[in-house]
């Protein structure tokens, strides 16, 4: 069946259909509708309940910011409260400079009135009008407070009211409770007044708050008193007509109410309610458009079928009409298969490529063998692009027949896309006519053009040759007449030479016209240049070459004038021969060559002297001047050549670091000569004791190096430290006075391959800090334990910083009692670490490195503030802590700015002592210190000499000093039980300090018969693990608060003590 009569059938299937389709599609428009209605309304849905959370939400975060500021204005209050409850009877003038820090602090805070009894008795600022001084606080603001509060013993946040000037404001008032023998009574109260405004601004109500996010409109109102309709004292007064979140705020005082309402009501519209409703449209249409579509196609097949009968006559004929034009004009026609493998030609094609007239289709390979090897590639590309539909369809190429004759064919494609697929076909024809044509025509071309390109190149080379020339002539003029060249010519066989102008000017010889004889030439000349200047000219007539020669000219003026004649042989075409050549005046050169050879005859002589120099120069840069052994300078080049020879091969080989010792005494006391003497004298001892080729240098003041090369043995580097050490006991005679020095040696070694050198002096460095911590006068060996010390000191040194940085260290105490009622009166401040790692650490853990690293200070100010705070913190816990003890180093008595930042410390005269340790040796104290200790007994701050009786304290130390007490330390403490001595010696010390009116406390208390026996002898104060050990701040407020330390005499045990 043809195709035709299957599109009729298939037509009249269709049209049976039709109305069922029409059908369908309209019950399937029915089902998108309902669905679109059920979409649009959950969407509406979602929308109302997801409004309400949000405003929901958004009023709850207004409700925790409102309450959070209120809560933070009471508790600054609060401590102010605590503060005066602690200490009510400050001076007017602290009072008032706390509450204008409180103020300036809080800026929200207008005013503040300290109320005793409830009775206004003092107002910050003075100038205020939010409260009258006088007036009773049980009515603030008109309102009664005191009737809900029991007793008016909490705090109470009212507003808003209106103050005396007309402004909004809030009142926090807040009860003083002190504690008396009789029990905590209430003491008064503290009023401070809030500006509306900014409590507002605070909370975020005003401006920039949560609510303008999701525009949701506010109010505030208190509902506290028991009123239906609460006014409204902050935001829309009619919002409660609008069903509005309402959240409830509690607080020491009163209830507030928070409404929170959309800002364009609850009716809102789903903001994606449009795009939704369209894109249900949209998927309405996708779903009935194709079965529209469907149905007009339907409508339209059979013009269609119509149409493709009518196509295929027209095709037919014009089938034909090709078929007869394309055998008249010898063009072949081909065809590509679909997989592009195969190639029908008709029987002109293959007959034009060299096969039998006969129409075939064969594979490409077999075509492509007609094709001349180098075009091959061209013609498969051809069919490819022709294939894939690209530009460049048409082609040139060349077959090859059986008999060898080369053809040139032409070819162009043309590619159909169709509904079944796509077509690629093409004609061929022969164009070897034209070829031959075309290359004749474009020979005959190129001989032209390259006739004419010679012509146009000689007449330019000829043009460009005429120029040069001129150029040349004119140069050559201008050269002669700069330089003052003459030009001239001399004939040999007559004897007679032809000079230009210039050759008269440069001989000084008249002008004159014609020649002029060599001899008249001759006699220009000065007679000890004559010889010279006639066995030149027999030179060239003899030889035929060419010579110069340099002769004198004389002057009127008795100079010389030197003029250099060039001249050379030039044989003429019938034989003879002349001599042309120059001549020019070099009577500058000359003088200057001359004069050049004076200036290298002294500049050498002038060298001589710096090479001597730059030897010396050398020589001091490598050696010091003063003891001639060799310098830094040499001994680090010495490290860097051992260095770049251990990469080649294995080393081995030492350094000792020296240092003097007890050097700078000599230097300061008998002067830098005596110095000088002891260097050298050192330098001799060294050179006497090491091998030949071993390195000593001097590398600073008092130090000094030596490098030891192979012998590094521990026992031969041992002796040799010894041997200078025992020689350097020696004394030195200097004008009369014996000097002695020692020496400290640090050793390093190494051995081995890529070796860093520099590095092993350092490890001798190391060593020798080693040797002069054990006391000087000894030698050392770098070890891997050395080291590892010295990067654990590193790391310990890294983590105290770090630890000033995180606020790692604190204070712990140590109670002190009195010796007779065993009753609390003080306490000892002691520097703990929280180590993060390590726990917590005492001071014999990091205090010797922090002293290196100059931090005490630092250390010292963190205990004095944290036992400060503390010490405010036990009173309000309800103890009594009289006085406080904090250690003090020598560095932070001579801070000059001490005092400074003493005297804004909030304490009072007597509660604070500083213990100074003895070895400060007082008697040699400098001005700083001094006025330090002055002005801080002026502040009230007690002293207290620690660990009294091991260092240098002397009596007249005490009696100018004054200090409050003695700390006796607890190496005299510990033996009193059994040493009759030590018993004698420590009551010795109370009598002395009874004597001088002062206190003293004995540390180091371990048993009770320790107590009991220093109660006996007189002591005062008593501190040790018989009472306690050092506390934390926890520990130490739960064991007072127990009343373990109140007057109650401890057990009689060992280092346990009563409390731990």
């Amino acid at each position: 069946m043809t195709l035709y009569g299957k599109l009729v059938r298939l037509g009249s299937a269709l049209a049976v259909n039709t109305r069922s389709t029409v059908l369908a599609a309209t019950v399937v428009a029915g089902v998108v509708a309902i669905l679109g209605f059920l979409v649009d309304y959950q969407n509406s849905t979602f929308y109302d309940r997801e409004l309400r959370a949000r405003v929901d939400n958004q009023a709850e975060l207004i409700r925790a910011q409102v309450e959070s500021k209120i809560k933070v204005h009471i508790s600054t209050i609060e401590n102010f409260a605590n503060q005066m409850a602690v200490q009510p009877q400050q001076s007017v003038s602290a009072l008032e400079a706390q509450m204008r820090r409180l103020i300036a602090r809080n800026p929200s805070i207008v005013s503040i009135a300290i109320a005793p009894d409830f009775r206004v008795k003092m107002v910050v600022p003075p100038e205020s009008r939010d409260v009258a001084v006088g007036s009773d606080l049980h009515q603030v603001f008109g309102r009664d407070w005191t009737t809900r509060n029991e007793g008016a013993r909490k705090p109470h946040f009212m507003g808003p009211v209106l103050t005396d000037d007309m402004r909004g404001a809030f009142v926090v008032v807040y009860p003083v409770i002190v504690n008396t023998r009789m029990g905590a009574r209430v003491w008064g109260a503290i009023e401070a007044v809030i500006d509306e405004n900014s409590f507002y601004r605070e909370t975020d109500l005003l401006t920039g708050g949560p609510r303008t996010v999701d525009r949701v409109r506010l109010a505030l109102r208190d509902i506290s008193q028991t009123i239906v309709d609460a006014p409204t004292f902050f935001g829309d007064a009619e919002l409660g007509e609008l069903q509005p979140v309402r959240k409830v705020l509690a607080f020491p005082g009163g209830t507030w109410e928070i409404s929170a309402a959309p800002a364009e009501g609850w009716n809102q519209h789903p903001h994606n309610q449009v795009l939704l409703r369209i894109l249900l449209l949209l998927s309405g249409a996708v779903i009935l458009l194709p079965i529209t579509a469907s149905l007009l196609l339907l409508s339209e097949r059979n013009g269609i079928i119509n149409e493709l009968q009518s196509r295929e006559t027209q095709l037919r004929t014009l089938s034909q009409r090709l078929d007869l034009a394309l055998e008249s004009s010898h063009i072949g026609v081909w065809e590509l298969s679909a997989d592009r493998s195969a190639l029908y030609f008709d029987g002109c094609a293959a007959s034009l490529h060299g096969f039998a007239d006969a129409e075939a289709v064969r594979p490409m390979g077999k075509w492509q063998q007609a094709v001349h090897p180098e075009d091959r590639a061209v013609w498969l590309e051809h069919f490819e692009k022709a294939a894939s539909g690209q530009p460049g369809r048409s082609v040139q190429f060349r077959i090859v027949r059986a008999d060898g004759t080369i053809r040139h064919l032409r070819s162009a494609s043309s590619h159909i896309e169709e509904t079944a697929g796509s077509r690629t076909a093409g004609i061929v024809w022969d164009v070897t006519d034209d070829v031959e044509r075309n290359e004749t025509l474009q020979q005959a071309k190129e001989n032209t053009d390259i006739k004419n390109a010679e012509l146009e190149l000689a007449l330019d080379e000829l043009s460009s040759r005429e120029r040069e020339l001129e150029e040349l002539s004119r140069k050559l003029d201008l050269a002669l007449d700069s330089y003052n060249c003459g030009i001239w010519e001399a004939s040999l066989p007559d004897g007679t030479a032809f000079w230009d102008e210039r050759m008269d000017q440069l001989f000084n010889h008249s002008r004159r016209d014609g020649p002029i004889s060599v001899g008249q030439w001759e006699a220009c000349l000065i007679p000890e240049d004559r010889t010279a200047f006639r066995n030149a000219f027999s030179s060239l007539s003899a030889f035929n070459g060419k010579d110069s020669i340099i002769c004198r000219v004389p002057l009127e003026n008795g100079e010389c004038r030197y003029v250099r004649l060039v001249g050379q042989v030039h044989h003429d075409k019938d034989g003879s021969y002349t001599i042309v050549g120059m001549a020019f005046d070099m009577t500058q050169d000359a003088l200057m060559t001359a004069a050049l050879k004076a200036a290298k005859e002294e500049a050498d002589a002038m060298n001589a002297e710096l090479r001597a120099a730059k030897e010396r120069i050398e020589h001091n840069a490598l050696h010091d001047p003063l003891t001639g052994i060799a310098n830094r300078r040499r001994f680090d080049l010495a490290l860097d050549a051992l260095s770049r020879r251990s990469h080649q091969e294995r080393l081995r080989f030492a350094v000792l670091h020296l240092d003097l010792d007890r050097f700078k005494q000599i230097n300061d006391t008998l002067g830098h000569a005596a110095g000088d003497a002891m260097l050298v004298n050192a330098s001799e001892i060294l050179r006497r004791n090491v091998h030949p080729d071993d390195l000593v240098a001097r590398i600073g003041g008092d130090e000094f190096v030596i490098l030891v090369e192979d012998r590094i043995g521990e026992a031969e580097l041992s002796s040799l430290a010894q041997r200078i050490i025992d020689e350097m006991r020696h004394p030195v005679d200097f004008e009369g006075f014996p000097c002695r020095c020692g020496v400290s040696i640090g050793i390093a070694t190494a051995a081995g391959q890529r070796i860093d050198a520099r590095k092993l002096l350092i490890n001798a460095d190391v060593a020798l800090y080693r040797a002069k911590n054990e006391g000087r006068n000894c030698f050392q060996f770098f070890t891997q334990d050395l080291h590892a010390e010295i990067i654990t000191n590193k790391r310990t040194a890294d983590e105290i910083l770090a630890g000033l940085e995180r606020g790692e260290f604190t204070a712990w105490y140590q109670p002190q009692f009195d010796a007779r009622t065993f009753t609390l009166i003080g306490a000892e401040a002691l520097v703990r670490w929280n180590h993060p790692s390590q726990g917590l650490l005492g001071p014999e853990k990091f205090l010797g490195i922090a002293e290196e690293l100059n931090v005490v200070q630092a250390l010292d100010r963190i205990v004095l503030e944290t036992a400060l705070r503390d010490k405010y913190r036990l009173a309000a816990r309800g103890i009594d802590l009289s006085r406080l003890s904090v250690n003090v180093s020598a560095r932070r008595l001579n801070d000059a700015s001490l005092y400074e930042t003493l005297k804004d410390l909030p304490f009072r005269p007597g509660e604070i002592a500083f213990e100074l340790v003895e070895a400060i040796f007082l008697d040699d104290r400098d001005d700083v210190m001094q006025g330090n200790l002055e002005r801080i007994k002026d502040l009230g701050i007690e002293i207290e000499i620690d660990d009294f009786g091991t260092g240098h304290t002397s009596i007249v130390s005490l009696l100018r000093l004054k200090p409050k007490r003695l700390k006796i330390d607890r190496q005299l403490v510990k033996p009193i039980m059994n040493s009759p001595k030590e018993r004698a010696l420590v009551r010795s010390i109370i009598e002395i300090a009874r004597s001088l009116g002062v206190e003293t406390v004995a540390e180091g208390v371990e048993t009770m018969e320790h107590a009991d026996m220093l109660l006996a002898l007189g002591c005062d104060i008593l501190q040790g693990y018989a009472f306690a050990r050092p506390l934390s701040f926890d520990d130490f407020a739960e064991a007072a608060l127990r009343n373990h330390w109140i007057g109650e005499r401890p057990a009689s045990r060992s280092v346990q003590g009563a409390v731990r």
